[in-house]
Order: C-alpha cells, then sequence, then structure tokens
C-alpha cells in the first residue's frame, strides 16, 4: 500500500525460501566448500570457542594482488561467515547464493541498499568473484545514505522514527492548503474528485523529487516546508510551471480551433528567425539540446574498478529540471514574451507559430524528466 502511494512497482518480487526449496543452497554450499578460501566450521577454534565457517578475504585479496588502502579493500579483511558452528546457513550466505542466480540472468546487477551496508554488499561482491573470477564487477552496490528530519533524528533504537505514509499524511495536508489558497484567489471552481487527485500527486511528487535531488552519497535532510515550495527547487515549482505551459498551448490550440488565430502550420514552413529574444535560444540550446547528455551523465556513469561504488545521479535531473523551469518561468506570461494575441493587441505577430514550437520542445523535456522521476506530469494545477 505504501509503495502504490507512490506508484511504484516491482516487476519481479523473489522469496528467500526459493533458494532453499530449488536445492540452489544445497548445491551452492558443496561447491563452497571446495574454495581454497573456504574454512570450515569448529566447535573449538584456537580460543577454545565455537566458529562458524567462513571466506578467509585477507588471503584472497593477497593472493589477487587486489588493491588496498584508501582506494582499495581493508588490508585485514573481515572474514566472510556463511556457516553457523552447527552447520547452518547464515543471512549472508543466502545473500551470496541469491547474487549468483541474478548474475546468472543479468549483464549488470545494481543492488539499491543504504549505505550501513556497504562492507556487506563488498563481501558478497568479493565472494562472487573468489567463486567465479567472470563474476568481478557483474554486480555492483548502489549505497545511498539516510533520511534526517529537520525536526529530529530517527532512531530504531529508542523507537524514534516516521513512516512514509505519515510523511505523506503531512505532506498532503500542505499542499491541499496551499492549492486550495491558490484557486480561492483565482476564483476558480475545481471538482472535489480532481482536487484530490491534484494533491495527491503533488504531494506524492514532493517525496519523490526531495528524495532523488540528492546524491546518493549524502544524507537527506528532509524539510517539509521547502519540499512544498511553489517558488523554487520542489516537485511543486516545476509541477506548476508545467501546467502553464499546457495552459499556454491548450489556449493556442482552443484558439486556433475556434479561427481566432492562423493553425500551426508543419515545422518546415515555420520561420524561426522572428524568435528574437535571447531567452528562447538560450533555452533550447542549453536546455532542449543538452537534455540526452543530462541523462547519459545521471543513468550511465562509468563504472569504477572495485571496490569502487558506481556514481548514479538522479540528483542531476532533478538539478537540470529546476534551472530549466527556472530559465522558462519568467520566458512567457505578463512580465515575459507575451505569444498569443491579447486583447490590447500584444503577443502574437510572425513569431507566434515559432514560439508554440519551441514550447511544445520545452513541454516535452520538462515532462520527459517528470516522467523520468516518476511523477506524473499534470494538465491543472
Amino acid at each position: 500500500e505504501t509503495l502504490n502511494t507512490y506508484g511504484v512497482q516491482h516487476d519481479r518480487f523473489d522469496f528467500e525460501s526459493e533458494l532453499g526449496w530449488e536445492g540452489s543452497n544445497d548445491q551452492f554450499l558443496q561447491i563452497l566448500k571446495k574454495s581454497p578460501y573456504f574454512v570450515p566450521q569448529t566447535q573449538k577454534n584456537e580460543q577454545g570457542v565455537p566458529q562458524g565457517a567462513y571466506l578467509d578475504f585477507t588471503r584472497f585479496i593477497e593472493d589477487q594482488k587486489l588493491p588496498t588502502g584508501k582506494r582499495g579493500y581493508q588490508k585485514v579483511y573481515p572474514p566472510l561467515y556463511v556457516l553457523r558452528p552447527d552447520g547452518s546457513t547464515l543471512y549472508t550466505f543466502r545473500d551470496v547464493v541469491y547474487s549468483f542466480k541474478k548474475a546468472a540472468n543479468s549483464d549488470l546487477v545494481l543492488n539499491i541498499i543504504c549505505s550501513e551496508q556497504d562492507l556487506a554488499q563488498q563481501k558478497v561482491a568479493l565472494a562472487m568473484y573468489a567463486m567465479n573470477p567472470e563474476l568481478q564487477g557483474r554486480q555492483y552496490h548502489v549505497s545511498y545514505d539516510l533520511v534526517k528530519l529537520t525536526t529530529g533524528k530517527m532512531s530504531g533504537r529508542r523507537g524514534r522514527y516516521l513512516l512514509a505514509d505519515e510523511l505523506y499524511s503531512d505532506l498532503k495536508a500542505v499542499i491541499v492548503e496551499k492549492l486550495r489558497t491558490r484557486f480561492q484567489q483565482k476564483e476558480e471552481e475545481i471538482e472535489p474528485e480532481l482536487f484530490e487527485k491534484i494533491t495527491h500527486e503533488v504531494a506524492a511528487a514532493s517525496m519523490k523529487y526531495a528524495l532523488l535531488s540528492v546524491s546518493c552519497h549524502a544524507i537527506i535532510n528532509f524539510d517539509i516546508a521547502k519540499v512544498t515550495d511553489f517558488e523554487d527547487s520542489s516537485a511543486p515549482f516545476i509541477l506548476y510551471n508545467s501546467t502553464r505551459l499546457t495552459s499556454l498551448i491548450n489556449k493556442f490550440n482552443g484558439k486556433a480551433a475556434a479561427g481566432e488565430v492562423e493553425k500551426l502550420p508543419p515545422i518546415e514552413s515555420v520561420d524561426f528567425s522572428h524568435l528574437d529574444n535571447q531567452v528562447e535560444w538560450e533555452l533550447l540550446l542549453d536546455f532542449v539540446l543538452r537534455f540526452g547528455a543530462t541523462i547519459r551523465e545521471a543513468a550511465c556513469p562509468t563504472l569504477p574498478s572495485p571496490p569502487g561504488l558506481p556514481d548514479y545521479g538522479t540528483h542531476k535531473i532533478c538539478d537540470f529540471l529546476n534551472y530549466f523551469t527556472r530559465a522558462f518561468s519568467s520566458y512567457f506570461g505578463p512580465k515575459g514574451v507575451r505569444i498569443i494575441p491579447t486583447s490590447d493587441g500584444r503577443g502574437g505577430g510572425p513569431g507566434m507559430h515559432g514560439r508554440i514550437y519551441l514550447c511544445n520542445a520545452l513541454k516535452q523535456v520538462i515532462d520527459n524528466g517528470l516522467n523520468l522521476l516518476m511523477i506524473n506530469p499534470l494538465e491543472k494545477m
């Protein structure tokens, strides 16, 4: 239910118990025991106490001459325990088995797991390499840091935490109040069902943008006032300006259908030299044409040699959308370029069709960017 609130779905859901039912655990354990780095469990180690079975990674790193130190592995590396002293498997063992299963069906595996599991995930990747050298660099840990509230720090040990459902309710309450005020100021009536849909989408978008706009390696300081700000650096800010573009394009199409303005001709016949505002060309060159490269930078980083972690940057898309929205928000409107003819004779002219094509391009880019962040563009707000 929580995931459904944010429109998040899994294409496939695996159960850990399947590894036991299908026999993968037993088969892998027999292979693991043949590894020269496998140290079996004992009821009495050198200290005279029971000890589980483990993989000796210190020796493995030395033998493979893997880098150690600041940009490498720990020189004296903690062992990866896979069995308890009684021979039963540990979670870490099953994690390795599952990783092999994923790798067998994938070209690249990205494990999206909190930074608290950095060492554990590094051990799993090392185990894959130790068992099959061809799997080095097949699986990466995409590490992300924690969420910190401006009202205090969450603590599982102290039972102090905030559920995503509760935070959504808080976000929505703020969004409802702000949007209700905006509609009242415009003296605009809105159906309750549509108002509910809009406030839900904006609240969910506020959460997504707040989480995705921060680098994975940085702690997120979650401030409800900031993430619901309609003026800058937030999902509401971007969504609102997206709906302004939608409104402008719809208004032109309505006037064209009514015969009040000339319909949009084929793009080949439009003279774009009439776009004489410097901002228009800056929007085209700095954002519209730049968008594809921004996606590549964010989604296709160069994968580092282990133990380096990949730097996927959802925040780069968020930054792009924020700067883009700032740039075009003042381009048209009362203080900007008048695109559609007004009653006082402003707007229209030979550049109108070129500017409508430009606005269509701006809307396409901003909607594509929002969709990448799993945020649904709105028609009205």
